[in-house]
């Protein structure tokens, strides 16, 4: 039975990050670590973790010394975690409970599958029941999003699939160790904002497959902050660090994955 780790980073979200965890438990994997990575959260993150699991010995807390942002925490949580593999967890999601046996199975019937992500449902008012995307990928020439049938109704699913290509994953994502460690984990110079792409991108660069895995789902809430603006935040320009970060790794990401050509196109018309 191989040993999974969860890595769940988490900032300011006391509430939701316990529920989380709880969510994570109820799996009952046996064999099971998760590791909250708290990114020096000003609120009571800390407390609400001890006070709900400081008797677990499969839950472990670690707090950074600065708000070091997701890639960071990510890589941190890595560091500690002794699974066979690695499921990063956004903290704002509930796992249903077979998420665990469907992931590895889905693991054992395809060995070149480098990344694996479970179906994220969305739960926000507006939203609920929307699945968020069956792929994820960019246009190379635009640098623009191309997902596969996102926002879905949940009811709408195809019958019959339950693998869909992928080449990153937002939100929710298995790996194996070996995998993690063939990549080098996280680029923690992105801080916010296409990681979790420039990561799965370099799985896929590896010779590995990605898929995002129907029979294995999460309940999204989507955390959103006081005044935020949905349409504005999926666009990067909520806030102007927010902004600054998306047009910066937007570049980044480019000049790392794509030609000459299609970075000049995505610098001079589209950034």
């Amino acid at each position: 039975m191989p040993k999974i780790s969860v890595i769940i980073p988490t900032f300011n979200r006391a509430e939701m990050v316990v529920s989380c965890v709880r969510s994570v438990l109820s799996t009952k994997w046996p064999d099971l670590e998760i590791i909250v990575v708290d990114d020096c959260s000003p609120d009571e993150t800390g407390a609400s973790i001890r006070s709900e699991f400081g008797d677990n010995p499969s839950v472990q807390y670690i707090r950074n010394e600065r708000n070091s942002f997701q890639a960071v925490s990510r890589n941190v949580g890595a560091a500690r975690a002794t699974g066979d593999y690695l499921f990063f967890l956004d903290d704002d999601n509930c796992v249903e409970k077979p998420i665990f046996d469907e992931l590895m199975a889905a693991f054992s019937s395809h060995p070149q599958a480098g990344l694996i992500a479970p179906m994220s449902v969305h739960q926000r008012e507006g939203r609920r029941n929307l699945i968020w995307t069956l792929g994820s990928d960019f246009n190379r020439w635009t640098s623009q999003p191309n997902d596969n049938l996102p926002n879905l109704p949940l009811e709408d699913l195809p019958a019959g699939v339950t693998l869909y290509p992928t080449t990153y994953s937002p939100n929710a994502f298995m790996v194996p160790r070996t995998v993690f460690d063939r990549v080098g984990g996280f680029n923690e110079s992105y801080i916010q904002i296409f990681e979790e792409s420039d990561f799965g991108w370099r799985i896929m660069e590896a010779g590995y497959e990605g898929y995002i895995l129907t029979t294995a789902r999460t309940r999204h809430y989507g955390f959103l902050e006081s005044g935020c603006v949905p349409e504005l935040r999926q666009l990067g320009i909520e806030k102007p660090f927010r902004t600054y970060c998306f047009a910066r790794n937007r570049l980044r990401f480019a000049r790392r994955h794509m030609d000459l050509l299609q970075v000049f196109s995505i610098a001079l018309i589209f950034a």
